[in-house]
């Protein structure tokens, strides 16, 4: 019998008619013809087309892994950034606390001399 490639979409385990049972994950697998037609089957999986041959499974794989090595990159990348925005938020924080700090004597000017916040006149000056 021909081999076809299924694509499960929904996991299952199917029972063939001789007793056998197997289980299926989410992801492609390549069964017998029969089995791939089966009604119960076709309704947690698609067959698309002819199982694949050695080379093309090599040549997938090559692709996901380097897909998974971009990801990888992007995932380091997206750290970095992360780490200097939390760095910048620190740095704003702190500057404007000391902002802060150096304007609250400056709004009150009442608080270092008497209430009309005017210079107390030498006695001299009399």
């Amino acid at each position: 019998m021909s081999k076809k490639t299924i694509r499960v979409h929904t996991p299952f385990t199917f029972s063939s008619e001789d007793g056998t049972s197997q289980h299926f994950e989410a992801g492609e697998h390549t069964v017998e013809e029969n089995v791939a037609g089966h009604w119960f089957v076709l309704a947690h999986a698609e067959v698309s087309g002819k199982a694949q041959s050695p080379a093309d499974s090599k040549e997938t794989q090559a692709q996901i892994d380097s897909l998974t090595a971009q990801l990888a990159d992007k995932d380091r990348a997206y750290a970095l950034l992360q780490q200097s925005s939390d760095e910048k938020d620190a740095t704003i924080a702190d500057l404007t606390a000391q902002l802060a700090a150096l304007q609250a004597p400056v709004n009150n000017p009442a608080a270092e001399g008497n209430d009309d916040a005017k210079k107390p006149k030498s006695a001299s000056n009399k």
